[in-house]
């Protein structure tokens, strides 16, 4: 009799053993607790909310592309290349205008004094030439004037590759028509023999007028794809007067009247009184970039 309680209490053991297994969900793993499902929602709607984001921020970079540093050397090298030495020289800061202007806008002698403007000609070969009696000299039907106060002319040889590999550059294309061009209203270049000859034309004009203070300042710079565009404010005073671009003679009066009180030009007043430019630049064979358009924008 002893020996069948034993084994009942044994039988009885094992049942309840089993059933404290069956019954733990930390052992068969097939209950969770309330607190580890809520925990489990929270980390999924959290995952959920930075897919989000990094897909936002994807489709971004994609529409409107990577700002860059206003500062880089890039951006200041692109916004400088229609910018000439002397506002006085090629027509100055063409693209500054009231429409929208591309290469085609351009003259082709506008174009050649660009690429003349930027091309290193610091060790181009200088020829004299010797003066007649008029102050003028001859080289192959080509004439210019001899120097101020000298019987001489001072002629710079350039090779016409360097012209044309700088042109290339700026344009992003060969140039169609090799040809004279003027620098300002008293140096010409003339091309003879794969190379520009220039100096002090025999005609000159001046241009008589008061100084025109030109500002111009980068808001934003932004790359996407191949294309970088940069947007700045331009703003030119002459007189006392606010003009709203480069090439016309329309007028800013609200500009003019803040300027007439303050004559304070900073970042906040050009923001507020200068024309937002667009400028668009796009990389060629060589990975550098190359002019394709400038435009004002509201």
């Amino acid at each position: 009799m002893k020996k069948d309680t034993k084994n009942k209490n044994k039988n009885n053991s094992r049942e309840k053993d089993k059933k404290t297994i069956k019954n733990n969900p930390k052992i068969n793993g097939e209950k969770k607790t309330k607190e580890e499902k809520e925990k489990e929602k929270v980390l999924a709607i959290l995952i959920i909310i930075f897919i989000v984001i990094v897909i936002l921020l994807i489709i971004s970079r994609f529409i409107n592309g990577n700002n860059l540093n206003t500062g880089s050397k890039l951006v200041k090298e692109l916004h400088n290349t229609l910018n000439t030495d002397d506002l006085t020289n090629c027509e100055g800061l063409f693209a500054y205008s009231d429409k929208e202007l591309s290469y085609k806008d351009i003259k082709s002698e506008t174009r050649l004094c660009l690429a003349y403007q930027k091309a290193d000609i610091k060790n181009a070969e200088i020829e004299k030439l010797e003066g007649n009696d008029k102050n003028l000299c001859e080289k192959d039907g080509m004439i210019f004037k001899t120097d101020e106060n000298s019987k001489e002319c001072s002629i710079s040889k350039i090779k016409k590759d360097v012209i044309d590999q700088k042109y290339q550059e700026i344009f992003g294309k060969e140039i169609e028509n090799n040809e004279n061009f003027r620098v300002d209203s008293f140096h010409i270049c003339y091309l003879k023999d794969n190379n520009y000859y220039c100096g002090l034309s025999e005609e000159f004009s001046y241009t008589i007028g008061s100084d025109s203070y030109i500002y111009r300042i980068i808001e934003r710079a932004e790359k996407k794809s191949d294309t970088i565009k940069i947007y700045d404010y331009f703003l030119k005073i002459n007189g006392n007067k606010c003009y709203v671009n480069y090439t016309t003679q329309n007028r800013n009066e609200n500009c003019t009247k803040a300027y007439t009180s303050e004559k304070d030009v900073n970042y906040d007043f050009l923001e507020k009184y200068g024309t937002k430019y667009e400028h668009t630049f796009k990389k060629g064979e060589n990975n550098t970039y190359y002019w394709v358009s400038s435009k004002p924008v509201k």
